[in-house]
């Protein structure tokens, strides 16, 4: 016998229901934060959490990062529909994008499910980068990797919890299999524990408004979102938009990679397109599917959706056609670390062809890579490894009515930088160098934003480089008649007898006591003809040393 349909809340009480649920996803956010363990986690803020209803649809998100948000519900809906044994108790691990359509293997999930009455109504998940998750170099990046298996230790979904009761044996297999096991098992347990601080909210809007009523208005609040969503599309014209962009390499041949992309507007939705995107790579530069689903999905939603609820019910009008084994829909064996590289190239293709439609909505091209520089060696003393994780951003594609921003994360991957008094503290390594990049925007009405420069020493007798960079060949372009952005570079011992440039794809490179590491990160494209730019703009970009060249 079935529970007969609920009653809706008001519209108020939806809308207090759906801010609890938020508000819940981003308090799970801070206990995670607050309990993490790893530089990756507390100060790159490589995290996210949120909660979704029974059958793994994301009902509420944190203000993190939405590359990571937005995929999580596909593996959830995997398990859910493969019939996976749900007890309460249970927070299940996964890191796999093969077994389970995950992302990359540093980026490790937790879902813990909600059950009232014996029956489930909810979830809450979290996922979070790993300072190291094993294979071929330290922070598990291996710019050399040609299949998945040299990446790190492969996780298929598996209970990390079990009806309340920790796996250890699990735990010891992560331990045993990665550089830095404090810090990965810590931040594991923090990933545990925050799911239950989403748990406890459920539980208090279950005792406020009853099982079968919450689930009704998770559902409802879905619909609410995709009703909304439609509505935005509906105000965009009819059509068909194209772009092209590459990809310098895949860090294997020196070959670009090219993404094709046919964005089309109806009425009853939106269909993008990536067929004649090149085939998928040697090199660890692929993404999967719902990688490009999360890409297409996030830029239709920060360009449509101002002050819109942002949940799966926005994707339910999107469309996202890629051809099998190509470079945005990857298959195994394919190595995947850096699967960010195409999917900030396909936010570049989406915001060219969207300025053909909705120019007033976009910005012009980014610095568009996430620059991963990754230093690992082994303490004299101990013999225990250490793993520096970071990640570098650049600037802005300038915008109607504004320049680009300096040196800030945008996009997909919306991360933060390793503060130096944590690096010099915790690490045998200085930074010499952190400034803007004058001349790196690219000129127009709207100029580019500055990319930057950050130049680290490294004390240890030896270490080990991992790079994993872009846009050092292909330079962010410019929109509307705007220039483009300055390419990045990487430079060992910069401004010395030593100077030489180093590829954007490194690994394992050999680096001496007191070699000096300069990431040097591209600017963003101009937006609008130079000619229009104002004069006291102009002035100020002079007197603020942004632009020197005349």
């Amino acid at each position: 016998m079935t529970n007969p349909p609920q009653p809706l809340p008001d519209p108020f009480t939806l809308e207090l229901v759906r801010c609890r649920l938020v508000a819940g996803a981003q308090q799970m956010a801070a206990s995670l934060w607050k309990s993490s363990y790893s530089t990756v986690i507390r100060e790159v803020l490589d995290y996210s959490t949120a909660i979704f209803d029974a059958d793994g649809r994301m009902v509420a998100q944190s203000a993190q990062l939405p590359f990571q948000m937005m995929t999580m519900s596909a593996p959830l809906q995997q398990l859910i529909e493969g019939g996976y044994a749900w007890e309460e108790g249970d927070v299940v691990l996964l890191n796999d994008p093969y077994a389970c359509n995950g992302q990359h293997l540093p980026d490790y999930m937790t879902f813990r499910p909600v059950f009232s009455g014996g029956k489930r109504v909810a979830f809450c998940g979290a996922v979070g980068h790993m300072i190291d998750a094993g294979g071929g170099a330290p922070g598990s990046y291996v710019a050399t990797a040609t299949e998945i298996f040299q990446e790190g230790l492969r996780l298929p979904p598996v209970k990390i919890i079990r009806r309340g009761e920790e796996n250890r044996e699990l735990l010891d297999l992560v331990a045993l299999n990665v550089r830095e096991p404090v810090k990965v098992l810590g931040d594991l347990a923090a990933m545990s524990s925050c799911t239950s601080v989403g748990e406890r909210i459920v539980h208090e809007l279950i005792g406020q408004h009853g099982a079968e009523r919450i689930r009704a208005t998770l559902a409802a609040i879905l619909d609410g979102s995709e009703r909304q969503f439609r509505h935005r599309l509906g105000q965009v014209p009819d059509g068909t938009f194209t772009a092209v962009d590459y990809v310098d390499d895949d860090g294997i041949s020196d070959d670009p990679i090219r993404l094709q992309l046919s964005l089309t507007f109806k009425a009853d939705g939106v269909t993008a397109d990536f067929t004649g995107t090149s085939p998928q790579v040697q090199g660890p530069v692929n993404a999967t599917y719902e990688m490009t689903c999360t890409t297409v999905n996030y830029i239709l939603m920060a360009a449509l959706g101002k002050d819109m609820a942002k949940n799966d019910g926005c994707r339910r009008p999107v469309r996202v056609v890629v051809p099998r084994r190509t470079v945005l829909s990857a298959e195994s064996p394919a190595p995947v670390a850096s699967r960010v590289t195409v999917c900030h190239r396909a936010v570049d293709a989406m915001l060219q062809a969207m300025s053909q439609i909705i120019p007033d909505r976009v910005m012009a091209g980014y610095y568009g890579v996430s620059n991963i520089c990754n230093l690992g060696g082994h303490d004299p003393d101990t013999g225990q490894p250490w793993v520096h994780f970071d990640v570098e951003v650049g600037g802005w594609g300038g915008r109607p009515g504004i320049d680009g921003l300096d040196g800030f994360s945008a996009h997909v991957h919306n991360v933060a930088n390793t503060p130096i008094e944590v690096i010099e503290t915790t690490l045998p390594l200085r930074v010499e160098r952190y400034e803007l990049l004058p001349d790196t925007g690219g000129r127009g009405q709207y100029r580019g934003g500055l990319g930057l420069r950050r130049d680290i020493r490294v004390l240890a007798e030896r270490a080990s480089l991992n790079l994993l960079g872009d846009h050092c060949k292909f330079p962010p372009r410019g929109m509307l008649g705007g220039e483009n952005g300055a390419t990045g570079r990487y430079m060992l011992n910069p401004d010395t007898d030593d100077e030489h440039r180093m590829s954007d794809k490194l690994s394992n490179y050999p680096i001496r006591s007191g070699d000096v590491i300069s990431m040097q990160t591209p600017g963003g494209g101009g937006y609008g003809d130079p000619v229009l730019r104002d004069k006291a703009a102009i002035r100020l970009d002079r007197e603020e040393g942004k632009v020197t060249r005349s």
